[in-house]
């Protein structure tokens, strides 16, 4: 009886341990970069996100889960969903790349396979393709409508900087944004969700593409 009360005292104390120094990295993260609680979603009209970024233009070089080189043209005339994580992440990353999992399960039938998920490790000097593919593998995200890349530290800051994503290194961790952006069939950024957002808002925005001839 004494042997059980102490681990059950053992980890009620792990778990209050973990949980205050998340809360403790998501406070470090809001004063570093207060954007994340100031604005949960933002639109970006055709006019402005053409003037901009373009996803599908970018020229720096990154590689794929399977070892392969990529070119973002190749993603041109399908619409895509964005998102920054690095894989040993303890809980933000996974969340988000359930998020994009559970959106992949929403969507109409009709729209299987002709949206693209791409994921960004901020990283590189960790996440292997390799790596990556047993991330993807945990999540059931090795079909062609899924790619998760790596590059160099600079292709990976000036990426992070032409979406406002925010990430820097404290110690074994990432102090980072949390976001997902739409991106249209021509690689615009038209929207980006900050900090909280659920499936059925990112589908909603999606649709609002298909209505204008964007997807």
């Amino acid at each position: 009886m004494r042997s059980f009360l102490v681990r059950a005292l053992a980890i009620s104390l792990l778990s209050s341990l973990v949980l205050m120094t998340w809360l403790v990295l998501q406070e470090q993260r809001a004063s570093a970069f207060p954007h994340d609680n100031s604005q949960k979603s933002q639109e970006l009209t055709a006019l402005d996100s053409a003037g901009k970024f373009n996803l599908y233009e970018v020229k720096s070089s990154w590689t794929d889960q399977n070892s392969n080189s990529v070119n973002f043209n190749k993603f041109s005339g399908k619409p895509a969903l964005v998102g920054f994580i690095y894989t040993t992440c303890v809980l933000t990353c996974d969340i988000l790349t359930l998020q994009m999992k559970e959106l992949e399960s929403l969507l109409p039938q009709k729209w299987q396979g002709k949206i693209q998920f791409i994921t960004f490790s901020i990283d590189p000097d960790t996440d292997t393709p390799e790596k990556l593919h047993k991330y993807a593998a945990r999540f059931d995200a090795l079909s062609e409508s899924w790619s998760f890349l790596t590059s160099s530290k600079e292709a990976t800051k000036e990426m992070t900087k032409q979406f406002s994503f925010y990430y820097q290194k404290n110690g074994d961790v990432f102090l980072h944004s949390e976001m997902l952006a739409v991106i249209d069939k021509n690689g615009n950024l038209v929207h980006q969700f900050w900090g909280g957002y659920s499936p059925e808002k990112v589908v909603t925005v999606f649709q609002q593409l298909k209505d204008k001839g964007l997807f």
